[in-house]
């Protein structure tokens, strides 16, 4: 038995105490009975110090360094702004620990790159916050479509719509050198993800790919279209934007195949039956907010493969493909062309 299983908890710190740490990843850390939070960092040391007590975790930092110096700690959770996941994922790596990265991984698939394989030099797990994924919902829908239901898909449309706001409590996202892209980037990423998992697409080819709302020079676009080709025909349409003009937000996920649909929001799912369109959507937990129960077994599976030495459902390299993909659509958004997406 290894020396990580014969532990009696994991030792987590998490990095970076803003909206997602408080409300989804350390909550959920605390009621995973194999964790002990052992840390916090951020760089405000009144709000660490807050936190620590709020959710006694055992210390607080301002510095990831010096945490990865004096704790002893088994596995890093960040939750920092974009232009920090990869410095301070590759320091978590080359101190021994497996790295939890909220989502985008990383700016550019080649930085996400460097991430990857330092944890494969270390041999250390990396895995990407990617939490739609452990919907129930979403599972449900993903089993149908790989079951061959829909027969074979030829079509996902995706959306993630936010009404209009204010950045100013998180300026950082509006600025391209620290967040990497704007609504496409924030958005785009965890949606195209959903998107592509769930349908099983393979082999992107190209992309086409629109921009809107810069206000000035280094700021970042606030909405985006996009229709990416993939082997074989299949196509994925995606708009998102931080600028809906609308009385509520709006997202969905649609796909549609040869031999039936399936779409969320609320899940449904039909197929042609001998000529005839049947709803086969099943039953799901009542009452569960499927989106808020996605962290705790997002964050439950990290710590089993952490305990496990398991691959985890959301692995970095899974987010370099999307990464890449997100590239090529800022490359033809600039150009004005279609790009192809590289490999």
């Amino acid at each position: 038995m290894s020396a990580m299983a014969d532990k009696k908890k994991i030792r987590v710190a998490v990095v970076g105490a803003g909206h997602v740490a408080q409300i989804a990843h350390i909550p959920a850390y605390r009621e995973n009975p194999d964790v002990e939070l052992v840390a916090v960092v951020d760089d405000d040391p009144v709000k660490a110090r807050r936190i620590r007590k709020q959710f006694e975790i055992g210390e607080w930092y301002d510095d990831i360094s010096e945490m990865l110096r004096r704790a002893d700690v088994d596995a890093v959770d960040i939750c920092t702004p974009n232009y920090l996941h990869a410095p301070m994922a590759i320091a978590a790596l080359r101190a021994g620990c497996d790295v939890l990265c909220e989502k985008p991984l990383a700016r550019s698939a080649a930085e996400a790159s460097k991430m990857v394989d330092t944890a494969d030099q270390q041999g250390k797990l990396l895995m990407v916050a990617m939490n739609n994924r452990f919907r129930e919902d979403i599972g449900a829908l993903q089993r149908f479509v790989r079951g061959g239901e829909l027969g074979e898909v030829q079509l996902v449309k995706a959306g993630w719509l936010q009404r209009v706001l204010d950045w100013r409590d998180r300026e950082w996202f509006t600025q391209i050198g620290m967040a990497g892209g704007g609504a496409l980037l924030d958005l785009g990423t965890p949606l195209m993800d959903l998107a592509i998992w769930s349908s099983s697409l393979r082999k992107p080819t190209s992309v086409s790919c629109g921009i809107f709302g810069k206000k000035a020079r280094g700021q970042v676009e606030d909405s985006a279209a996009a229709m990416v080709r993939f082997a074989g025909g299949a196509c994925l349409m995606l708009e998102v934007s931080w600028n809906l003009r609308d009385p509520a937000d709006r997202s969905y996920l649609q796909i549609y195949g040869t031999k039936g649909a399936a779409v969320i929001n609320p899940l449904q799912l039909h197929k042609s039956v001998h000529g005839n369109l049947v709803n086969v959507t099943p039953k799901l937990s009542p009452g569960k907010n499927f989106y808020k129960e996605s962290y705790r077994s997002e964050i439950d599976h990290f710590i089993e493969c952490v305990r496990q030495r398991r691959t985890p459902l959301t692995s970095g390299k899974d987010a370099i493909g999307v990464m890449r993909i997100l590239d090529a659509m800022y490359q033809s958004a600039a150009s004005g062309q279609e790009a192809k997406i590289l490999e």
